[in-house]
């Protein structure tokens, strides 16, 4: 092969290959039975390999359609795509397919794609979908890239609608994901008898996709990221058992995916689809146990990546509930911190990773509650306290800064209580002890003080100018004692600058 032919295949597959499909097209591209391969020779090659030469074959494939001048007929091309689709995007299981044969699958068709303006048919589009997210471990960034990029070429808006609701839900989702749930009948709305627990049920009852399809999960991810809220209000019935199937899936990581993909539908899910069709307390039944995936029984690093998404999806759920004034709304925000935050902080207050979570998603509640955060003041400043002023909190600051921002909300939101004598002394103990063991921390570091230290100190000054802010407009509001404190520990004056001036 020339260095012009090489130079015109590597621009063609600029950002479609890795380094090691594109070292490994390097070899085939010197080997001069691929550089003259006949098409019906290459389609020959393509449906007879076996797993391990598969992936030369298709790069042979993107060899040939890159630096070949010869126009391929109508049928040639019909052939190669069906060979490539078929063999090199079967996506049989996530064990066996390589993510290298998936990202030369991909570039070979969108080569093809490019250069004969080929439309794709709708089984080979389903496998692009599944292919388009590059964590999944059989795809790469490249792949998921090009993927994406292919599939927006080829569907237009009106043929988007359709190739969603149609192929994709209709046709390849739904018959799998028929007997998904007991919460939902079989046409996908809320059912009125839901059966208390619907792991008693066999597995192969309930996961026939697990087997079947290991696509389904990024399939119906990429659904919903296409899809419009018009299209979610047409079709809900279409989504519901398949976000279901996989929230209530035992697999910690398919279980962490569904609710992303679920806060993600309830974004762009209209609220009063949400309220009105009744799928609102559905994912709300679904989701308030996972609250409860706590250390000891569940391990602390599958209990962070459930808690996250799930409160995701129950905040997200509660500010779709109606206005800000809406007892509904006010409810299921409390019911959050009640069931959720509260309990979970008294089960697990010795994991400092599971109380940052807790914190974080705390501090999310407060500012969508608002002033109706004064109902649980006590029980807030009370795990704000514990967090704060705990001497060896501050060997891990992310737990501090997320304690410390909470304060911050709490304050913010419920500024006329915190004005009374006892808050506000609470709020000035907890910020000067924590004041105190960052500064002792900073003291005895050998080495340079850490980023999230410098961060920490950062939102502890920050919310002491919050809490200064009211004495600025009362100075009745000032802790009595303070200025003399300040006097007997000179390291405070730097947290109230303003109590010395």
């Amino acid at each position: 092969m020339s260095v012009a032919d090489s130079d015109t295949i590597l621009c063609a597959l600029k950002g479609l290959l890795g380094p090691s499909n594109t070292a490994l097209l390097h070899e085939v591209s010197g080997k001069p039975e691929h550089f003259r391969a006949e098409t019906e020779g290459l389609i020959s090659s393509l449906v007879e390999s076996n797993d391990a030469d598969l992936r030369q074959s298709v790069l042979s494939v993107i060899n040939h359609a890159s630096s070949s001048e010869d126009n391929l007929d109508q049928s040639q091309l019909s052939r190669l795509t069906a060979a490539v689709s078929e063999k090199a995007l079967a996506l049989r299981s996530v064990e066996e397919h390589s993510e290298l044969l998936t990202e030369a699958a991909v570039a070979s068709l969108n080569i093809l794609c490019s250069k004969y303006h080929i439309v794709l048919d709708q089984t080979t589009l389903v496998k692009l979908t599944a292919v388009t997210d590059p964590q999944d471990p059989w795809t790469t960034a490249q792949a998921a890239a090009a993927a994406s990029k292919l599939l927006a070429e080829q569907l237009e808006c009106e043929s988007l609608t359709e190739f969603i609701t149609n192929t994709v839900l209709q046709k390849y989702l739904k018959p799998l994901f028929m007997k998904s749930s007991s919460r939902i009948t079989a046409s996908g709305r809320p059912s009125q008898y839901a059966m208390i627990d619907d792991r008693s049920r066999p597995v192969i009852e309930v996961q026939p996709w697990r087997t079947q399809a290991p696509w389904a999960e990024a399939t119906i991810q990429w659904t919903v990221n296409m899809s419009t809220a018009s299209l979610i209000q047409q079709h809900w019935p279409l989504f519901l058992p398949v976000l279901l199937a996989l929230v209530e899936n035992e697999s910690t990581k398919t279980k962490a995916r569904g609710l992303r993909t679920t806060r993600e539908f309830m974004s762009k899910c209209p609220a009063q689809v949400l309220q009105n069709t009744g799928i609102g307390h559905v994912f709300a039944g679904v989701t308030f146990p996972l609250l409860l995936y706590l250390p000891s029984v569940t391990p602390e690093d599958e209990s962070t990546t459930i808690l996250i998404p799930a409160y995701d999806v129950l905040i997200k759920l509660a500010q779709s509930t109606g206005d800000t004034n809406s007892i509904e709304r006010r409810r299921l925000f409390d019911k959050i911190l009640r069931d959720g935050v509260f309990a979970g902080y008294f089960h697990a207050s010795q994991h400092t990773r599971i109380v940052q979570v807790l914190l974080q998603k705390a501090t999310a509640v407060i500012n969508s509650l608002g002033i109706y955060t004064i109902k649980h003041l006590t029980p807030l400043l009370s795990m704000v306290s514990l967090v704060m002023t705990d001497p060896f909190a501050v060997s891990y600051p992310p737990t501090l800064i997320a304690a410390t921002q909470t304060l911050s909300a709490i304050i913010t939101n419920t500024w006329p209580r915190i004005g009374e004598v006892e808050h506000m002394e609470n709020v000035t103990r907890i910020l000067s002890l924590c004041w105190l063991n960052v500064s002792e921390e900073i003291e005895h570091e050998v080495s340079q003080t850490s980023a999230d230290i410098n961060t920490l100190s950062r939102e502890l000054a920050h919310t002491a100018r919050i809490l200064q802010a009211l004495w600025d407009h009362d100075a009745s509001k000032c802790p009595a004692k303070l200025s003399e404190v300040l006097k007997q520990e000179p390291r405070l004056s730097d947290l109230f600058p303003k109590t010395l001036a």
